[in-house]
């Protein structure tokens, strides 16, 4: 299987990454739960990916995978087990991860031209130096989808609420201020083929 990455980032959390090649029928010969019947061929073999990647790493953890279900904001989460999850996907890409002892998300994305046109709807004033630059642009938007998952719930605006700072060109410092509370978050990101890799750590 094209197993692009997988990564043990600390005792209790790990990530993988899959880069799909194979058809719809045989991504469905790997997967033994139910597939939805609504889903366009690109929208199912993420679905199929996601609980590919998740199933797999819970095996790395010795947890027992019963499948995925989603909770009322749309935040996926294990049947029987309080672990943390985190799935993106972009086509033919797709990310996972897994945390046992905090909430966590992941994020890839594509480094597209799309993302300077809708800048002014999540950079904020405090990140005004990276305007226009693509690969900036990228990694904050993956980091603000990385702070969006931890977070949660709906509602939360990813220009006004969520912050993006760069420690170096492997790390970001992430905050979410909502409601007068505040929480800070490390996030590690990394080119990965021509898309840029998020995750919270």
């Amino acid at each position: 299987m094209p197993l692009l990455l997988s990564k043990q980032i600390s005792p209790c959390a790990a990530y993988a990454v899959w880069n799909i090649q194979e058809t719809n029928q045989v991504l469905l010969d790997m997967v033994e739960e139910k597939v939805p019947d609504y889903m366009n061929p690109t929208r199912l073999a993420e679905w199929i990916v996601g609980r590919i990647l998740i199933k797999s790493l819970c095996g790395q953890f010795g947890i027992a995978y019963q499948g995925l279900v989603k909770n009322s904001s749309g935040k996926p989460h294990l049947v029987g087990s309080n672990v943390e999850i985190s799935i993106s996907h972009s086509f033919p890409m797709a990310a996972a991860m897994i945390h046992q002892d905090s909430s966590c998300g992941i994020d890839l994305e594509r480094t597209r031209g799309k993302l300077v046109r809708i800048q002014d709807k999540f950079v904020n004033e405090s990140e005004h130096a990276y305007l226009d630059n693509l690969e900036k642009l990228c990694a904050i938007w993956c980091g603000k989808e990385v702070l969006y998952k931890i977070y949660g719930r709906k509602k939360l605006s990813m220009r006004d609420e969520t912050f993006i700072a760069f420690e170096s060109d492997e790390i970001m410092n992430g905050r979410i201020r909502k409601d007068g509370e505040e929480s800070a978050h490390r996030i590690h990101y990394e080119a990965v083929k021509d898309y840029y890799l998020a995750y919270s750590i």
